[in-house]
């Protein structure tokens, strides 16, 4: 694998949105070592070019471990309103392809709404035209946790061991989705 070139110092290092000052640090040389490089006024050692670029390089291969519910969000929510009725959440999670849905009134989030719920009013024995009159708020479960963008992952990983999906927010308004299958594909 080729070395990589002086020129790609500033570059790596903007692109982990890293100052000059933490890169600096990170790699035990000064600040002015690092802007001396990016500007190829120095001549630096091969110690301290490996140093830095090897910084560069375990800092990168850092942030990718370190996601957040940011990076693995469904940005697009689809949700029910409580008013709806099974029929109508039905056929929309056969057309989407979803198996839960959160449930909403307005902007708020006030609870949830499964397959695994609609069959089990199947299975207590109401009839399929019964069923599909039923509205939401009847029957709909609790509402999906709600957190931030920046909740690391493992919380996320955590939360989704009690509740099938979480729902993310910025600024108070939801952002995106996030179940246990989109965790899944992190690995």
């Amino acid at each position: 694998m080729p070395f990589p070139r002086i020129e790609d110092i500033k570059k790596m290092r903007k692109q982990l949105d890293m100052t000059q000052s933490q890169l600096a640090k990170a790699a035990n040389v000064s600040q002015s070592t690092i802007a001396k490089l990016e500007r190829k006024s120095i001549s630096a050692s091969y110690e301290i070019v490996t140093r830095v670029f090897n910084t560069l390089e375990a800092e990168g291969r850092s942030r990718k471990l370190r996601k957040t519910a940011k990076d693995v969000l469904h940005p697009s929510v689809v949700s029910v309103s409580n008013d709806s009725t099974l029929a109508a959440v039905s056929e929309l999670m056969k057309k989407r392809g979803y198996s839960q849905l959160p449930v909403m009134s307005g902007e708020s989030v006030i609870g949830s709404i499964s397959e695994e719920i609609i069959l089990n009013k199947l299975r207590e024995g109401m009839g399929l035209d019964e069923l599909s009159r039923v509205k939401v708020e009847e029957v709909m479960n609790d509402a999906y946790p709600v957190i931030t963008e920046d909740t690391p992952v493992e919380s996320v990983a955590a939360l989704l061991t009690h509740s099938p999906a979480v729902l993310v927010q910025r600024k108070g308004k939801i952002s995106g989705i996030i179940t246990k299958s989109d965790l899944l594909k992190l690995i």
